[in-house]
């Protein structure tokens, strides 16, 4: 799959490749550019991540690496940026603490007396607050659980600074916006940053509304790095109130509504048929009723919208893939219908068919393996053996993307590589279920034809062949010949979009 030679590009197109050893050189109306000793592949596609939040994380307050609820709390006093009067954090992750509990309102008390704070978990599913934001927002003692979510409460009945999914925007409502211009420089630095590690295209899941234009305008200049496909928030009926409809276009597309059946395993929200192995008080939440779906599905479809569902639990997954099923059963999803699962965490193995016998599609994000794997165990003990099942899903014939979910994971497609084909979490040398690992050519393709075809551009992108978009990746290494060691210090080269130049180590 990988290449070495000539490509030649015009008008955006392939128009030709001839064969050579030893380097790679690009032909088009921008120039010719000659990389020695390097390997050209189809454009990376990342099929499920959030430019914004990932911009997020690379530009403000991030807790990705701290160890303690202390450490998050000692970085944030040296921030200097809030949003109005709150200090706004995310990337919290208690399974990297030594004492592995869910972190409470005292401590951010403590450290932030006067002041609201709000810090988002890795997963995006939990929130941690303190006393003044709780205050702030009303939330007291007496308020009730919203629809599918928690308001976590200490043994008097008090919150304790803990909101799970939909409890979240009891807070997050009352946190001031950014300006245009400062979510423009957080999605610039998130794509320029896309594009130096070898993306060339990227699914953008849940995206706001006001996001949008600056995208749009990004793509009317020219200027955007990468390929976006935007797949616009859904859940409480968005893209209605906005007025969207899917929208066409080269580097920006409007292509799909996001919605969600479920939470994160993490904060114990992914909806499981048993309750969680280390705490049989729950066994998730679900967010939104079947009926309720299946009908939002129906006016989606009937819009032309692709649909995407974010579905971990094996139960979230049970009820979206027979939702699906009853869509194409019942005519309404038609053979042009695209339907998209994201996550495919945990899926009963009797109905891993039906993602083939319904043309239902995958995104899955192979790092959440290696990073969750032993958190995995603790929540799911032996239904781990069906988990995270790409082998799996590709042997029955489905039609697989990879992915990161950036930011809670690297967008780094050299780890996604590496956990496809070795599944080996981090912090250990074993192979975790190495039954579902899979080859380098399959992993490669899940980041580019295959990605390419879980968004309905397959039929134009992902390969490279005369009449294709010449959307490149190159890097310094053939990654079907390569040691794990060497994949993973991959060096990226430069990235081509439409045959011109969007990033170039050397220059």
């Amino acid at each position: 799959m990988a290449f070495q030679g000539t490509i030649t590009c015009e008008r955006g197109r392939i128009v030709s490749l001839i064969p050579s050893v030893g380097e790679v050189v690009i032909r088009s109306e921008a120039g010719i550019h000659t990389y020695p000793n390097a390997f050209a592949y189809p454009g990376f596609v990342d099929s499920h991540l959030h430019i914004f939040g990932y911009g997020m994380r690379i530009t403000g307050l991030s807790f990705y690496e701290a160890q303690s609820a202390e450490e998050c709390c000692e970085l944030a006093l040296q921030h200097t940026i809030f949003r109005g009067s709150w200090l706004v954090g995310m990337g919290w992750n208690q399974e990297l603490w030594k004492n592995n509990k869910m972190p409470t309102k005292e401590m951010l008390d403590y450290y932030f007396p006067s002041i609201p704070v709000f810090f988002t978990r890795v997963d995006g599913h939990a929130a941690w607050v303190n006393s003044v934001a709780l205050r702030l927002c009303g939330i007291t003692a007496s308020t009730e659980n919203p629809l599918g979510g928690i308001i976590s409460k200490d043994t008097s009945g008090n919150p304790n600074g803990i909101l799970i999914d939909t409890a979240i925007e009891l807070v997050r409502s009352f946190i001031p916006d950014f300006t245009y211009e400062q979510k423009s420089d957080i999605i610039s630095a998130s794509m320029n940053s896309l594009s130096s590690l070898g993306l060339t295209e990227v699914h953008d899941l849940d995206v706001y509304n006001d996001l949008l234009p600056i995208f749009r305008d990004g793509a009317e200049r020219g200027t955007l790095p990468i390929r976006v496909q935007s797949y616009v928030q859904a859940q409480n009926d968005e893209w209605i109130h906005n007025g969207l409809l899917p929208a066409g276009g080269e580097l920006h597309r409007i292509s799909g509504v996001k919605y969600y059946i479920d939470g994160a395993i993490g904060s114990r929200g992914a909806l499981l048929f048993e309750p969680y192995s280390d705490d049989a008080s729950t066994s998730g939440i679900q967010l939104i009723d079947e009926k309720v779906l299946h009908d939002n599905y129906v006016r989606a479809l009937e819009d032309g919208w692709q649909l995407s569902t974010h579905a971990i639990g094996d139960k979230g997954n049970s009820i979206v893939l027979e939702l699906y099923s009853q869509l194409r059963r019942e005519g309404i999803a038609d053979n042009y219908s695209l339907l998209r699962i994201e996550h495919a965490q945990n899926v009963i193995p009797s109905e891993i068919e039906l993602f083939h016998k319904y043309d239902i599609r995958a995104a899955i994000q192979p790092i959440h393996c290696i990073s969750d794997a032993f958190m995995a165990e603790q929540r799911l003990t032996n239904r781990c053996s069906y988990a995270y099942p790409w082998k799996t899903l590709l042997d029955a014939g489905v039609v697989v993307g990879s992915g990161s979910d950036a930011p809670i994971e690297s967008p780094d497609p050299r780890i996604g590589l590496d956990a496809l084909v070795h599944r080996i979490p981090f912090n250990s040398t074993t192979p975790w279920y190495n039954h579902e690992c899979i080859s380098m050519k399959q992993a490669i393709d899940l980041y580019t034809s295959s990605a390419h075809s879980i968004a309905d551009v397959g039929y134009r992108r992902g390969v490279l062949q005369p009449k294709f978009d010449a959307d490149i990746s190159v890097f310094d290494t053939n990654f079907e010949s390569a040691s794990r060691n060497e994949i993973l210090n991959a060096s990226v080269v430069a990235t081509y979009v439409a045959g011109n130049k969007k990033y170039s180590k050397i220059d």
